[in-house]
């Protein structure tokens, strides 16, 4: 109940912040503001056969959409993107890992090609959860390599807990366990706090939709592009592919799914097993992440005895994207442990 009044609290001081923000942006330049660019095709870098091939499975009552290339006779490796991103932020794991397993990168709820349920309860955490549950056994498996990134990783870490039958091994990236981040929030470290501002104003109905869209979706470019936010190695993720994300997020009602997982998160919390968790896992840290605390990736010997962190120092929230090479080779010596 705390954690709940805590977030109504922050919304509204955030939220208000940000709509006298949002107005004065619009007032300045409200041509600049408002236009968008038509986005009708997709950009060559989503159709590059090298990356796999489009299949749509349906699993948990819902038709997803994913990206596979590798022999399906072998382990799946299943990757769980964050927000804002989709399938296409693993292309860098996808041609490493699918000459030695079934690589699946899917478009999760809400996102991109995958359907879209209108309801915002539909988007808890023990629903995304079940998801995965739904999909592995859907994807011809009956168990997988789990790997993810952000959200992804919140719904990770649950499927691991509630299911460790199902995940052989889990990597997660630049996301803490539940647990860890109620511990670090609730210690007192407003610095985080801070840094979540943008959780607690997505709880706010529209505003955020509409925010995300200023300025032909700015906001998405700074996050990936951006002095404090953005990558630092331009040649792994150049300013060029941003238009990726633009064309997904540019679609009709594409941004109010993603965002109802933040929407879900305080009132609809999942309730993880309190013991340690038993999968051998994987924690891979890009330090310079402008959202989450680095010193929250050493608190997670207390989730479990498997855990092992890595940090890439100069490196941000979107590791898996901006330190491809390194990624990768933490996560090859993690598998052939």
């Amino acid at each position: 109940m705390a954690a709940i009044v805590l977030c109504f609290v922050l919304t509204g001081i955030f939220g208000s912040l940000t709509v006298l923000h949002t107005v004065a942006r619009i007032i300045w330049s409200p041509w600049r503001a408002l236009t968008k660019q038509r986005r009708d095709a997709p950009p060559s870098c989503l159709l590059d056969p090298s990356l796999g091939t489009h299949n749509y499975v349906t699993a948990n009552g819902l038709k997803f959409h994913y990206v596979s290339s590798g022999d399906k006779t072998k382990p799946l490796m299943l990757f769980l993107h964050g927000f804002p991103e989709f399938w296409f932020s693993w292309r860098h794991q996808i041609k490493e890992f699918s000459k030695d397993y079934h690589v699946v990168a899917i478009d999760m709820r809400g996102y991109n090609e995958t359907e879209r349920p209108t309801k915002r309860s539909d988007y808890a955490v023990d629903i995304l959860q079940k998801d995965i549950i739904k999909l592995v056994p859907a994807l011809g498996h009956d168990t997988c390599i789990l790997v993810a990134h952000d959200w992804g990783g919140v719904v990770a870490w649950a499927v691991a807990a509630k299911n460790p039958e199902l995940v052989e091994k889990l990597i997660v990236m630049n996301c803490p366990h539940p647990r860890i981040y109620e511990m670090f929030i609730t210690e007192g470290n407003i610095g985080q706090v801070k840094k979540s501002n943008y959780m607690y104003i997505f709880q706010l109905p529209w505003l955020p939709e509409f925010i995300l869209q200023l300025h032909d979706y700015k906001l998405l470019y700074d996050c990936f592009q951006g002095k404090e936010m953005g990558v630092h190695n331009k040649a792994s993720f150049p300013p060029s592919l941003v238009e990726a994300y633009k064309y997904v997020f540019s679609k009709p009602g594409a941004l109010t799914g993603p965002i109802n997982y933040y929407r879900c998160m305080f009132t609809q919390p999942s309730k993880l097993p309190s013991g340690p968790l038993m999968v051998p896992t994987l924690l891979i840290w890009g330090d310079d992440d402008a959202a989450l605390d680095k010193k929250m990736a050493d608190m997670h010997t207390s989730v479990g005895t498997n855990v092992v962190v890595k940090h890439i120092p100069n490196c941000s929230h979107w590791v898996q994207q901006d330190a491809a090479d390194t990624v990768n080779q933490y996560m090859r010596e993690f598998l052939e442990v």
